[in-house]
């Protein structure tokens, strides 16, 4: 029991350790200081980090060349990288990250649809992104999809998405699958708003945010909750899904997305027009034609009161909202927010800063917290 005990200590250690080091550089007295350990107890530890490649000595730039300086520890942004695949509003994005979350490399492509054939185009991507030189010696700790879909959190399954072809259903976790048999190496599978959302905690406007909600609105509405400073994604990974609430818009009873999302726009401004309409098609005719400004203005309103229901009921304080809709400007933000506002609680609505990037950092933070905590399991 007590050889169990300390290797559980070990273990525990080890990953409050690069827990601190995944924020920033530590001496190894703030080390100790932080996690209440000896000095002997500590040096050991990190000697046995350094000699496993997870950590490595640096140097803290306007350091005082007066005296002994202290010893700094970060991670070794090398002894592993990390793929992202995020598929996103028809955009493919494929990100290689080191363990200090830096960029290594980038593709992104613009997709007509998601099917098997583009998704063995992406696996061939990453291959030859990871058949650099500078990725020789560094292995391939795992791999994590952003998809735009339901995913289960307790199986891994994608288990709806309207925006995949029904052939990749076919198979129970194809896409995982693929790319495990290609690569060899932990794959997981998240949804894209609930890792958008992720990202946004750690680097956008719901940084430090106790109780807030991303809604990403533009193929289809999403959502992410975040209630008491962690991402909510309820018993299945399915909380959040805002556009899956029922309301009146217009008289029609409905789905919030088959009102408010880009695609439910195009096509009842399209069958109006006669034609059909792409999303820049729409955000034109919405500066020049008063008919088409007059119908998407309506879809900010119905959006808003959804939204202050929500309110409401959760006391969240920061709505951010993502997505091609931004192309809607000022005008649409303001009529979400004057919705909003009507409720008694208070809360700010803005536009994301991160954009379509922020889906990627919520992948690659998600991703670099599992593998380090893992490694020491």
């Amino acid at each position: 029991m007590t050889g169990k005990t300390q290797s559980y200590a070990r273990q525990l250690n080890n990953q409050l350790i690069m827990r601190e080091l995944r924020s920033g550089s530590c001496s190894a007295t703030m080390l100790a200081d932080k996690l209440n350990l000896s000095n002997a107890a500590l040096s050991g530890i990190i000697s046995k980090l350094q000699h496993d490649g997870y950590i490595k000595q640096t140097e803290i730039e306007g350091q005082c060349n007066v005296g002994r300086k202290p010893i700094y520890y970060t991670i070794n942004e090398n002894f592993g990288v990390i793929v992202v695949v995020s598929l996103a509003d028809y955009v493919a994005k494929v990100v290689v990250s080191d363990m200090k979350m830096n960029v290594t490399d980038s593709v992104e492509t613009r997709v007509d649809k998601y099917d098997i054939k583009m998704l063995y185009e992406l696996v061939l991507t990453v291959k030859n992104l990871l058949s650099s030189p500078k990725y020789r010696d560094i292995p391939l700790l795992g791999i994590d999809l952003s998809v735009p879909g339901k995913v289960n959190t307790q199986t891994g399954e994608l288990q709806l998405s309207p925006q995949f072809d029904k052939d990749i259903f076919s198979e129970k976790n194809a896409i995982v699958n693929l790319f495990k048999k290609q690569f060899g190496a932990p794959v997981v599978m998240t949804n894209d708003i609930n890792l958008a959302g992720l990202g946004e905690m750690y680097d956008g406007l719901l940084k430090g945010v106790e109780n807030g909600m991303l809604v990403h609105v533009d193929e289809g509405v999403g959502g992410a909750l975040i209630l008491n400073g962690k991402l909510f994604v309820g018993s299945q990974g399915f909380g959040g899904e805002v556009g899956l609430m029922r309301t009146v818009f217009r008289g029609k009873n409905d789905y919030l997305d088959e009102f408010v999302s880009l695609r439910a726009i195009k096509d009842e401004l399209g069958k109006t027009r006669g034609t059909k309409l792409k999303t820049q098609d729409v955000a034109e005719l919405y500066k020049t034609e008063a008919d088409v400004r007059s119908y998407v203005n309506d879809t900010a309103v119905c959006l808003g009161s959804v939204l202050k229901d929500i309110v409401e009921l959760l006391n969240i304080s920061t709505i951010v909202l993502s997505g091609r809709i931004e192309q809607f400007g000022e005008r649409y933000l303001q009529l979400v927010a004057a919705e909003v506002s009507k409720s008694i609680n208070s809360c700010n609505v803005v536009y994301s800063k991160l954009g379509r990037n922020a889906s990627v950092i919520g992948a690659i933070s998600k991703a670099v917290e599992a593998l380090t905590d893992d490694i020491f399991v």
